[in-house]
């Protein structure tokens, strides 16, 4: 009996690994040499990442770092190997708590919820925006649409479809007591529209509580990604791994019904 339920598990597992690359389907990241080749249910699928891959969540546990208000996650072990010849873990968390998917559902009346996104929306070539150099002189700042622009001007444009990320060192402060409530930078919403009407983004990305800066009281930034139809992801880590583009984020969810949002791991897949 005992053997099935774990041969059992191992398969769900094994589809759950194989439906990530599957469903990617002819995802690229532009500008390099990164694919993921889905063939189809059943046959055999193919994933290159000549970088290499990096987990970019932080680990989940009672420590997670809580936007004030929002339940503290509770761990319960159920049963033990010991006792019961398998570990059985209960889980209580709000779905805005650690590393984390936001959809518009999350801010918009009726817009799309975790269970409405197709594979693809999970799946993104990835722009990078180092703001660390600034975080010490003045960590409260909205970066603006001129901002994006001159950074672009050195670094490359950013890319039709691409998740751009906010890198602003936060993350070594992750799990502790004030994270969420530190000043923190994040975009204005102009730079929000700017990226999604010129630039065809499809989210952003940050390693702090999400897109709005501290001094952003209204969570514009934040209205403006939900509003364009995009997705946030937020406190992310590893972001010091990633290159500026060229790189591909994959952060798929549990397709919670009528979801906000959901805790992932977010998987990059790094160009050579």
């Amino acid at each position: 009996m005992m053997n099935k339920r774990f041969k059992k598990r191992a398969l769900v597992a094994g589809s759950l690994a194989f439906a990530v690359l599957a469903t990617a389907g002819a995802v690229t990241a532009l500008g390099g040499p990164i694919t993921i080749k889905g063939s189809g249910a059943y046959k055999a699928g193919a994933l290159s990442c000549p970088g290499g891959m990096v987990r970019l969540g932080h680990v989940f546990d009672e420590n997670a770092s809580v936007f004030p208000g929002d339940p503290v996650p509770e761990i319960t072990t159920l049963a033990t190997i010991e006792q019961d010849f398998f570990l059985l873990e209960s889980v209580k968390t709000g779905t805005h708590t650690g590393t984390h998917l936001g959809v518009p559902g999350h801010f918009i009346a009726g817009g799309a919820t975790i269970d409405d996104l197709a594979a693809e929306s999970f799946v993104w070539p990835t722009y990078v925006i180092d703001v660390r150099s600034r975080v010490a002189a003045n960590a409260d700042f909205q970066l603006t649409r001129q901002e994006i622009k001159n950074y672009e001007a050195k670094n490359g444009n950013i890319r039709a479809g691409s998740l751009v990320v906010l890198f602003t060192g936060f993350q070594a402060k992750y799990g502790t007591p004030t994270y969420a409530t530190d000043t923190a930078p994040g975009f204005s919403a102009d730079a929000v529209n700017y990226m999604f009407a010129t630039r065809r983004i499809k989210g952003v990305g940050s390693d702090t509580f999400g897109p709005d800066a501290s001094s952003d009281a209204d969570f514009a930034a934040s209205t403006a990604v939900y509003s364009a139809g995009g997705i946030t992801l937020e406190n992310m880590r590893g972001l010091d791994q990633l290159h500026v583009t060229g790189d591909i984020v994959m952060a798929p969810t549990v397709a919670l019904r009528d979801g906000s949002g959901y805790q992932t791991d977010p998987i990059a897949c790094r160009r050579s």
